[in-house]
């Protein structure tokens, strides 16, 4: 039996047959190689080597009572295993292994080795920071684009507003805004949502109000995780939630008192989405079991009445 280990900055094989431990261990800094074979004679030990075996692969997994130190002096490499077994029972061995020498062709070999491990380092690093990048770029689009759009917002001494409703129903929210809570009315203005750029709760009530809005599709929010619509008691308007694509980062959502509510499983599995609670209230062309089945399966709490 063999085991292979990540310890620190060592790369670690660990095998065990009838007569000896046989161990490698590779520095991944320095490209250095140690390797030999341990027997009983040489540990001075009480147990037999496969409990010697197990004692060291629990040093090199970190479990806890279980710890080995790496030295290394002048081409020689000392692991020194430390164990409580039982909480009650220590058990302290050392091993040395010397360093092994290479010929020309392994040291090419090395050397190839350790070129590929610095360019995927190099690989790793620059695709972090492009991954950055491109997150704050997309942020920064995000802004002009609602700046461009939204040319008719209101600039005061306390920062940017917008109006997220029409004619006498004026709304003013200052697009830093992270909560919003408004009426319906049939005058909001739905596109303007987008503008609020930190907003991560959004709740509406009297939705689908004198309006011909029956899905999500005319408005969106890449930032959202919560959104509750409260319907029009008896408004059969609102009936699919074709546009829940347009809310990328929605964990939770709401919906109360909208009975024309259909094909909520069909539009959701069509989706890529993170929602991890769903709530109906009032919903009865929902198919209960369909959207049971749904969560159950996608590990979504489900609250339904």
């Amino acid at each position: 039996m063999s085991e292979t280990f990540n310890y620190k900055n060592y790369s670690v094989v660990l095998s065990l047959n009838e007569r000896a431990i046989y161990l490698k261990i590779i520095d991944t800094i320095n490209f250095l190689s140690y390797e030999g074979n341990v027997d009983l004679k040489e540990l001075r030990v009480s147990i037999d080597l496969e409990g010697v075996y197990k004692i060291m692969i629990n040093c090199f997994e970190e479990e806890i009572n279980y710890l080995v130190t790496i030295s290394v002096n002048t081409g020689v490499l000392k692991l020194a295993f430390n164990a409580l077994i039982g909480g009650f029972l220590k058990m302290n061995f050392d091993i040395l292994l010397r360093e092994k020498l290479m010929s020309n062709d392994g040291q090419l070999t090395l050397n190839f080795n350790k070129l590929e491990q610095k360019q995927a380092q190099a690989i790793e690093i620059l695709t972090k920071k492009c991954t950055d990048l491109e997150t704050s770029v997309t942020k920064m689009k995000q802004i002009i684009d609602c700046c461009q759009i939204f040319m008719t917002n209101i600039y005061t001494p306390q920062g940017q507003w917008c109006d997220i409703q029409s004619k006498s129903q004026t709304h003013l929210n200052n697009i830093s805004a992270k909560e919003i809570t408004m009426q319906d009315h049939g005058q909001t203005i739905w596109k303007n949502i987008n503008v609020f750029y930190q907003l991560e709760k959004f709740t509406v009530t009297e939705f689908n109000a004198k309006n011909n809005i029956n899905n999500l599709a005319g408005f969106s929010n890449q930032n959202l995780t919560e959104l509750i619509l409260n319907c029009v008691a008896g408004h059969t308007g609102f009936a699919s939630l074709i546009g829940i694509e347009n809310f990328p980062n929605l964990e939770i959502l709401t919906i109360t008192s909208a009975p024309g509510l259909k094909g909520v499983v069909t539009t959701l599995t069509a989706t890529k989405h993170k929602i991890k609670t769903l709530k109906f209230q009032g919903c009865t062309g929902v198919n209960v079991v369909e959207l049971q089945t749904y969560c159950q399966v996608n590990n979504i709490f489900l609250a339904i009445s």
